[in-house]
Order: structure tokens, then C-alpha cells, then sequence
């Protein structure tokens, strides 16, 4: 008598593998769609931004659309970490980081301040992120906007 596997086991080993071999050949959660990518580092290629530029200009997108009222991080923008590698993404996170920072304090301070002085640096930020980053953005255009109920 030999032994036997139950079906069930069987059925449960054949999904298990075929969602391995599945997960091999897609792309994680994580990876920006290919042709966003490759326009994104085009649009990129176009300008003398470095990633110190361009890193300033991420954080700029991120904290405007955490901070500002209907603010909207894009697609363009979302990609943008994925954009550098190495020494690069270094430059880039270094500078995030920094712009990112001042936008949260500033966010911060907006809400404990009863003289209204931290709203209208907020008010005035998010006016130049528009001006700059926004749908016709003066700097790097199409990493921000603002949507309207």
C-alpha cells in the first residue's frame, strides 16, 4: 500500500506553483508602467535638471499635495523616485528628503498657529507649486495639480 496524496493537497501544490511562475514574470506592485518611466526620463533629458533638481521638484509635488487643499501628486510625479539609481538616487533622496521636511514643518506649524502667519506660507507655496510644478508649470510642469469639488 502505497502512499497517497490527498486531491486537495494536490489541487493546493498546483496553484501554489502556478502563482509562483505567475509572479516571476510580472512586475511588482511597485514598478511604474514602462512607457510612464520612459516619458518621464525623456521629459526629464529635455531639461538641465539634475537629480538634485529634480529631487527638489518631487518633494515640492509630495509635499504640496499632502499640504495643499485638493492637491494631487501625479503620475509623472509618482515615478520619479524610480527614474535614478546609485550615486544619482542618492543626490535625489538627500534633497527629497530636505524639501519634503519643510513642507511637513510648515504643515505643522500651519496647524497650531492662531496668527494665521504659517497658513499664508502655506497659501503662497501652494500657489507657486501650481505656478511651477502644476499642469503648465514654469519649472518641471505635470507633478502636481489641484482638483475642484
Amino acid at each position: 500500500m502505497g502512499l497517497r496524496r490527498p486531491k486537495s493537497l494536490s489541487m493546493l501544490l498546483f496553484l501554489a506553483l502556478a502563482g509562483l511562475l505567475a509572479d516571476d514574470n510580472s512586475a511588482t506592485a511597485a514598478d511604474p508602467p514602462k512607457d510612464l518611466l520612459t516619458a518621464t526620463r525623456t521629459a526629464i533629458a529635455a531639461t538641465n535638471l539634475t537629480p538634485y533638481d529634480i529631487g527638489s521638484r518631487y518633494a515640492q509635488a509630495l509635499g504640496a499635495s499632502e499640504t495643499c487643499p485638493g492637491g494631487k501628486l501625479t503620475d509623472k510625479a509618482a515615478v520619479l523616485p524610480s527614474v535614478y539609481n546609485g550615486p544619482e538616487l542618492d543626490v535625489f533622496n538627500a534633497q527629497e528628503k530636505k524639501i519634503y521636511d519643510a513642507w511637513m514643518r510648515a504643515k505643522h506649524c500651519a496647524q497650531d498657529d492662531p496668527s494665521n502667519q504659517c497658513k499664508l506660507v502655506i497659501d503662497e507655496s501652494c500657489a507657486a507649486a501650481v505656478s511651477e510644478i502644476g499642469p503648465s508649470g514654469s519649472a518641471f510642469p505635470g507633478l502636481f495639480e489641484i482638483t475642484r469639488p
